[in-house]
């Protein structure tokens, strides 16, 4: 987890990371040079047409190089098409006459190393930067569109904190993205980096404590930050962070099998596990 950081770069997102469901989808970008997104569903970086590359995430579909972005292309073509204009030979699909955009991925090519994700992942889409693509090793590092969040991702990894950004998790029958996710022992630890106006809407607060509700059913407890505490307050931030994870019986790395460990604070010796 310690790995050096990736030093905040002032390119633009304009590389789309998205999902690629299966090895037959590989293979059809590989062979015939495109992608497909429902128009319905698609990110803003290819609606608004400012998508330059496009980098592939790919699932446990992939066996032994699955959770990895390895694949990437220069984006060759965008339009729009009907599904089966494109899959003719799978005219009764339900969504065979939904509108599609057709992303040229020509030029599909191998990062030089790929992008490993230490967790499972549901489908994302998000924006990067093609520096981050050529030098991150870990998928969270890819992530370049919250400043608030990179604040709060550049402490954690200085402090040794695994955690993964803007991760999924169920809850009943419903999905919630958090922007930091902390696996613990006794209770998982979600962040959100959220606005300090977005705490003085009616509308939004309750939205919030119904979503927390939610979430804590599931396992997870929510620890909102404000825009004021990461950027006036960070030590006294990370002294919170540090005090919910040892709550909740310290956090899990993924990449260390151990056991799970108590942060340090800083001029503390090591983590203490448990067992």
């Amino acid at each position: 987890m310690k790995e050096p950081e990736i030093v905040l770069d002032t390119e633009e997102n304009h590389v789309l990371v998205a999902y690629l469901p299966t090895t037959k989808d590989l293979a059809l970008a590989q062979r015939e040079g495109w992608y497909r997104i429902p128009v319905e569903h698609a990110p803003k970086l290819i609606s608004e047409g400012k998508a330059t590359y496009i980098a592939f995430y790919q699932p446990r579909a992939f066996d032994d190089d699955r959770y990895t972005v390895r694949w990437y292309s220069p984006i060759t073509g965008l339009a729009i098409r009907k599904r089966i204009e494109f899959l003719p030979d799978e005219p009764h699909d339900p969504n065979a006459h939904k509108d599609y955009y057709v992303v040229g991925c020509e030029r599909l090519q191998q990062l030089p190393h790929p992008i490993r994700s230490k967790r499972p992942r549901r489908p994302i889409f998000f924006p990067t930067t093609l520096k981050r693509l050529f030098t991150a090793k870990d998928i969270n590092q890819l992530f370049n569109d919250s400043p608030l969040e990179n604040l709060l991702w550049n402490e954690l990894c200085a402090a040794g904190i695994p955690a993964e950004r803007q991760f999924e998790v169920r809850a009943g029958d419903r999905w919630f993205k958090l922007d930091f996710a902390i696996f613990c022992m006794k209770n998982n630890l979600g962040i959100e980096c959220d606005s300090d106006k977005h705490h003085i809407d009616p509308v939004s607060v309750e939205k919030d404590k119904r979503r927390m509700n939610l979430l804590a059913t599931a396992g997870w407890h929510i620890l909102p930050l404000t825009s004021s505490m990461l950027r006036k307050e960070m030590p006294a931030t990370m002294h919170m962070v540090r005090e919910a994870i040892a709550k909740y019986g310290g956090y899990q790395d993924p990449a260390d099998p151990s056991g799970f460990k108590y942060p340090v604070e800083p001029g503390d010796p090591q983590p203490r596990l448990f067992d």
